[in-house]
């Protein structure tokens, strides 16, 4: 039989350091549940990223949150860890797997996602924006801190965080295979480099 390329465990191939993925020019696919749905795709995750994790939730799965999936693979070959890029902010985002023997799971990139973007934002990062860009995320930073049941609200606190960077664009959009943006973004090839979708909506 056809061993699943994103069966869940250490018994399934080696895990790869991303600059050996691109030495043997491995062809590394991002597992489908993390990609960004298609029209005709039944199964993707629905996750607003100014939440916790535990409040994504697969399609297939209603009623509960995201449980079957999370700790298979991201990508095959495994890899040990995977770098997350956006349009929507400037930043880098590093996934490393806890276990190197299973290699960066979907609940890792996704853990990695939200810790990232609670992180709060270096008064350098505050002075390089531009000041339309600065009157934006001060709109999105008082709007994350209302009353909106859509948004965490004052447990936030006062300081910035790069979640407000996100504004209305604050839904997971999925991963994508984007070599062009990464080396727009990076300046070069940066191996294991994926694109991260920020949406509206669904």
């Amino acid at each position: 039989d056809r061993i699943d390329p994103f069966a869940e465990g250490p018994h399934y191939g080696p895990v790869l350091e991303p600059f050996v993925a691109k030495v043997v020019n491995a062809a590394v696919m991002l597992n489908p549940i993390l990609t960004a749905p298609t029209d005709t795709q039944e199964d993707y995750l629905r996750w607003n990223m100014l939440f916790h994790t535990s409040d994504c939730h697969r399609i297939t799965e209603s009623g509960q949150s995201w449980v079957k999936g999370r700790k298979a693979p991201a990508t095959h070959p495994r890899l040990t860890h995977i770098r997350i890029i956006s349009r929507t902010f400037p930043w880098m985002i590093n996934a490393r797997a806890q276990d190197p023997k299973v290699g960066v799971t979907c609940g890792e990139v996704l853990d990695a996602i939200f810790a990232y973007l609670y992180d709060d934002v270096a008064e350098k990062e505050y002075d390089r924006m531009s000041t339309l860009k600065r009157r934006q995320v001060w709109e999105s930073h008082q709007h994350n801190r209302s009353n909106d049941p859509n948004v965490p609200g004052g447990r936030l606190g006062e300081s910035l965080k790069r979640l407000d960077w996100l504004g209305p664009s604050s839904k997971f959009g999925g991963l994508m295979t984007n070599i062009d943006f990464v080396k727009e973004h990076c300046g070069y090839t940066l191996p294991c480099t994926f694109e991260l979708k920020c949406v509206q909506g669904y």
